[in-house]
């Protein structure tokens, strides 16, 4: 079963650096593929786990866009993110984090009830409702 599982992610991601990625079961279906229990995903040095990832396809099979939900965590071995849920759009390049979600990087990190992450641009915005954005960042030291 895993082996087909990893064939057809290679298969459906072919256009891009080639996705390993694990569960307690997988479901195929006509414009998604849904990974349920104890999802591990990683592609290069990005690591994405969470209780259930969704990558929806298009009419080409293609990744369209892709949704985690419960206990997400994501590294890139640079930055660490967190949330309840998080949504890609793979063609915008865009990162959504809902529900306490938090970016660190180093000792700097950024808390709110949503995050949204726009990596092209390497920007970000931080939204709450309920409680105040918070964030630290410590300044890097000049090198001599």
């Amino acid at each position: 079963m895993k082996s087909l599982l990893v064939l057809l992610v290679l298969f459906i991601f072919a256009y891009s650096q080639p996705i390993l990625a694990e569960a307690d079961r997988m479901v195929y279906e006509k414009n998604s593929i849904i990974y349920i229990g104890n999802v591990k995903m990683t592609k290069g040095n990005e690591l994405l786990t969470a209780d259930k990832v969704i990558i929806y396809l298009d009419e080409n099979k293609k990744a369209n866009s892709a949704e985690a939900e419960g206990k997400v965590f994501y590294t890139d071995g640079k930055r660490i993110a967190k949330a309840d849920k998080a949504f890609y759009d793979f063609k915008k390049d865009i990162v959504q984090l809902i529900s306490n979600a938090k970016v660190e990087e180093g000792s700097n990190f950024v808390e709110a009830d949503e995050i949204i992450y726009y990596r092209k641009e390497e920007r970000a915005i931080a939204i709450s409702k309920n409680k105040k954005v918070r964030s630290f960042y410590v300044e890097e030291k000049e090198k001599k």
